[in-house]
């Protein structure tokens, strides 16, 4: 990281902004090839509007040239102890990044369905069907928000003391975009386990997030259902749906609902 820092700030943008649309571009081509692969579990058969991919691409290249250039100024700052080293310290980065953001965009999204924030949240769920390109597709004011959570835990490791292990922050980013893109896929990545209730406490099946995009309130976690689960915004009705999609059978309307479905 030190490295990356010393460079000077046009040619630290060009190595940020590479490493960020290069991810996020194979990330999302994966993510396509995969819906295609697996269309057989497809989470809703429904059409896509005319010109979502369009809306979808050019808002996900707006957050990422400003994803780039906060990240690029944020090294620069000197604001973080990036001088973790060993694996405990690496481990302990991605587990508290982890946590951090899940509890952070938690509180972040839900405050965003209120009546004063909603408008920024808006243009997100103009994507009712949600496509790998779903996944950075914001307003600017949301894009913001982001970053923040981006931030905030390398920032509260330094302030308590604890230096943040560099590799295992890129380790967690790449996790979160790879995270981000594949839960807005229209199909069913995660098999059968992945309803089970202790499994999903920490990882959700792509479903959970379709039915908010469908149903617009409840499950506001980000990869996770423990904040859902403890502050009471899970919907009952998501296991039996996943099965249902597993089974090839896909939701047939945005509002459908399973025998549980409160």
């Amino acid at each position: 990281m030190d490295s990356l820092i010393a460079l000077a700030w046009p040619v630290r943008l060009l190595v940020v902004a590479t490493f960020v649309f290069t991810s996020v571009a194979v990330f999302t081509a994966l993510a396509f090839a995969l819906q295609r692969r697996l269309a057989h579990r497809r989470i809703f058969a429904l059409p896509l509007p005319s010109g979502q991919h369009r809306r979808e691409l050019n808002n996900t290249l707006v957050f990422l040239a400003l994803l780039s250039l906060a990240a690029t100024a944020f090294l620069g700052a000197g604001w973080v102890d990036w001088s973790g080293a060993g694996w405990a310290s690496g481990l302990a980065t991605v587990f508290l990044c982890w946590f951090g953001l899940d509890v952070y965009y938690y509180l972040l999204h839900r405050a965003m369905h209120t009546r004063g924030l909603i408008r920024f949240h808006r243009e997100h769920h103009l994507s009712h069907l949600t496509t790998p390109l779903s996944a950075f597709s914001t307003s600017v004011p949301e894009c913001l928000g982001w970053l923040v959570g981006y931030a905030l835990v390398p920032l509260g490791m330094t302030a308590v003391g604890l230096p943040v292990h560099a590799t295992g922050f890129v380790v967690y980013i790449l996790y979160n975009f790879l995270g981000n893109v594949l839960g807005h896929v229209d199909c069913e990545v995660v098999p059968a386990f992945g309803r089970e209730r202790l499994h999903s406490w920490t990882a959700h099946p792509i479903l959970f997030h379709a039915l908010h995009h469908a149903r617009y309130t409840g499950h506001y976690s980000f990869c996770a259902t423990f904040m859902d689960r403890t502050l009471g915004s899970e919907w009952s009705d998501w296991p039996e749906l996943h099965a249902r999609v597993l089974a090839g059978q896909p939701l047939t309307s945005l509002k459908q609902r399973g025998g549980g479905g409160h």
